[in-house]
């Protein structure tokens, strides 16, 4: 077989329009190219978009919340019915809050936002706070290819003086008269949308109306407090930055009147413990009505929707290799029908069908393989310019970053290759068996 395969394909290299086959064969080769870097481009933004949504929700919620059907009591940091949290080996760190409807008037008409009280100190070792503070404008680009990593040491300093704000504290203040006072008041971090809705700036009052009412002379009046905004929280999730004020815990329980009380623990994991895992093992110590949620729970229909658009975009995506693979099937059945003779010539010689066909589906191979290869280098390539410089301009605070995020998968990689590799090859087959069932007398007759 080596030998007449050798003839055979020496004896085709004649050809008689090799331009025309040369032009078909560039153009199938580009398309499955173009089919394989669109598939591996898509994948990545969504695979990038993926992982820092997911980065921001655990930065924004951490990796568990216990919380309970009415609210829990809390002796500090020290408390002993918490020591089962503290003492697990995948448990890094724990911080108490509380959270309550409020309605905060502002510069602009009143808006409802949803009130969080953090302690101070342990609140960044549950959450990437830090990242989301933001100290001048309601946005600020920050680098997202580095992750929380790539905070400056100033800008860490930054974020600590704003919590450290959000404590009673005196400040020079400016009237509307503008004179100059020096003030006792109580800082306020506003998210970067709710301030914008507000008319609120760092630096101006905004006050908070609560619920709960408080005995006046007038009656029972909803009790309210002024505070100082000192910073804004942008982390570029949608619901987040739209609803959500801190403020300091202490301060949240005095003005819910429920002091000693949180609505529940946010805890940390380390790196590589899985949630569930450590919730599934926590749940004996806290029976009913304690409630463990972690960040995959309160985000299900999010990510499902995920899996969904990745699905549905890998199928179409394919189809575009599928097209250009028929591309394959025209150039080879083209120079099947351009090389009728010769091939009836050489079969008259004893070549056999396997040596025939072997020939034309490595012609369909070479232009899979070639076309495979150029989009897998092409579509790293894209993604990789995309993902480190500003080819795609991203406003500040619409997303947690700055760039489009790119995350390409290896086996994604792998398995592109190889889903585009098989529907080539298998493509090839058709013109390979009709140019090996060719008669050899039919075919020299008609010439």
């Amino acid at each position: 077989m080596g030998f007449e395969s050798f003839v055979a394909k020496r004896y085709l290299k004649s050809p008689a329009s090799e331009k025309s086959i040369s032009l078909i064969t560039g153009i199938s080769v580009f398309g499955v190219a173009l089919g394989v870097m669109t598939l591996i481009i898509v994948l990545g933004v969504m695979n990038g978009f993926e992982k820092d949504l997911k980065g921001a929700l655990q930065g924004a919620n951490g990796h568990l919340s216990l919380t309970s059907i009415g609210s829990i009591s809390w002796e500090g940091d020290n408390d002993p019915a918490f020591d089962a949290l503290k003492n697990h080996p995948d448990v890094l760190a724990l911080s108490p809050y509380t959270t309550s409807q409020a309605l905060i008037m502002g510069p602009f008409k009143p808006v409802g936002a949803l009130v969080k009280g953090i302690q101070i100190d342990t609140e960044p070792k549950v959450s990437e706070l830090y990242h989301f503070l933001r100290s001048h404008g309601f946005e600020v680009k920050r680098d997202n290819r580095k992750g929380k990593s790539a905070l400056s040491e100033k800008e860490i300093k930054k974020a600590q003086g704003i919590l450290n704000s959000l404590r009673p504290h005196r400040r020079e203040v400016t009237n509307q008269a503008g004179e100059t006072q020096n003030k006792r008041v109580t800082g306020i971090i506003l998210g970067s949308q709710l301030a914008r809705n507000l008319g609120a700036e760092i630096g101006s009052f905004v006050t908070l109306v609560t619920p709960k009412e408080r005995a006046t002379a007038f009656g029972p009046l909803p009790r309210a407090k002024k505070f100082y905004v000192v910073g804004f929280y942008e982390s570029g999730l949608m619901g987040y930055d739209e609803a959500l004020a801190l403020v300091d815990l202490e301060i949240a329980q005095k003005l819910e009147q429920a002091p000693g009380q949180i609505s529940g623990l946010t805890l940390r994991l380390k790196n590589g413990a899985d949630s569930e895992d450590v919730k599934a093992s926590l749940k004996k110590h806290y029976p009913f009505p304690y409630h463990l949620v972690s960040w995959k729970d309160q985000n299900k229909n999010l990510f499902a929707m995920f899996q969904l658009e990745k699905m549905g975009l890998a199928i179409v995506l394919t189809l575009i290799i599928l097209i250009a693979a028929f591309n394959i099937i025209s150039s080879l059945v083209i120079l099947v029908m351009e090389k009728k003779k010769d091939i009836a010539i050489l079969k008259a010689m004893g070549a056999k069908d396997s040596s025939i066909q072997w020939i034309f589906f490595r012609q369909g191979a070479v232009i899979g393989l070639a076309g495979t290869l150029v989009g897998e280098i092409l579509g790293i390539l894209v993604c990789f310019i995309i993902q480190n410089f500003d080819v795609i301009d991203v406003p500040a605070g619409v997303y947690v970053g700055n760039r489009i995020p790119m995350h390409v998968e290896y086996w994604q990689l792998g398995l592109i290759a190889f889903v585009s590799l098989v529907i080539c090859f298998t493509v090839t087959l058709f013109p390979a068996r009709k140019a090996a069932s060719t008669d050899p007398v039919a075919a020299l007759r008609s010439e």
